[in-house]
């Protein structure tokens, strides 16, 4: 080695970049969380980083890591609030169909829950289903009216996985990057949780988070979109116990 390669400071990149990802991953800066190219790249870099750790002989622990910081990304990409836990149920004091029960559970502190994958089939609706489960309205959720569901399928993953429930604000507003729920055109199809990527004036693209599932394309009719997801249940990742209680015993309001 010369005199001036001696010289010459040591860069270590891994370290410098994890630095740098720490100091954003603190900031709450809107344009750079919306800023998809960095998106992807960060959720690569840390997935190829847990991949490196794992071929060396670390466990899957580091993968899953990684795939919980992909989904915390597209979450706040997406303006997806996350609660890694199952809903707190609540005892209905009324049954119905959502509509008709809607009031009842707003003054118990709570929304109706549907499954998503039972409203299909031709002539049924979401708002036809039996709303046999309530679900209590946690810290932070946006006023007004709102539904919850139970997730079917994997096209949502990392950010959504078959049984999480999420919130729904109901209402027909599109805008790009949020994740809705739709009215699939042909009846027979249900409804579908997708990101809407594009809205034209006629069209309106949807998008599956996993490139696998591919997109779809539905008419740019209010009718059709249910509302927005605002936030996630993630029954498939619960957070570190805290205390004896159960979070999913139904308690009566």
């Amino acid at each position: 080695m010369t005199h001036d390669e001696q010289d010459r400071p040591m860069w270590d990149g891994d370290a410098i970049a994890e630095a740098m990802g720490r100091e954003l991953a603190r900031r709450d800066d809107a344009e750079l969380w919306s800023h998809e190219p960095f998106l992807e790249w960060l959720a690569a870099d840390r997935r190829a980083h847990a991949e490196r750790r794992v071929r060396a002989g670390d466990d899957d622990a580091l993968r899953r890591h990684g795939n919980r910081l992909h989904a915390r990304l597209l979450a706040r990409q997406c303006g997806v609030g996350l609660l890694d836990a199952s809903p707190r149920l609540v005892t209905p004091t009324r049954r119905g169909v959502p509509r008709a029960v809607m009031e009842d559970a707003a003054a118990a502190g709570a929304i109706v829950c549907v499954d998503l994958a039972a409203a299909a089939g031709t002539g049924r609706a979401l708002w036809d289903e039996p709303a046999e489960r309530w679900v209590a309205l946690p810290a932070g959720a946006p006023p007004g009216r709102s539904l919850a569901l139970r997730i079917a399928g994997e096209s949502m993953a990392p950010l959504l996985h078959s049984g999480d429930t999420v919130l729904l604000e109901l209402g027909p507003t599109l805008a790009r990057g949020r994740i809705v729920v739709a009215r699939h055109p042909n009846p027979d199809d249900g409804y579908v949780c997708k990101r809407v990527d594009r809205v034209g004036r006629k069209e309106v693209l949807l998008a599956s988070l996993d490139a696998a599932y591919g997109t779809m394309t539905i008419p740019r009719d209010a009718r059709l979109v249910v509302g927005t997801v605002r936030i996630v249940w993630r029954a498939h990742c619960p957070a570190p116990a805290t205390s004896t209680r159960n979070h999913s015993e139904e308690e009566t309001p």
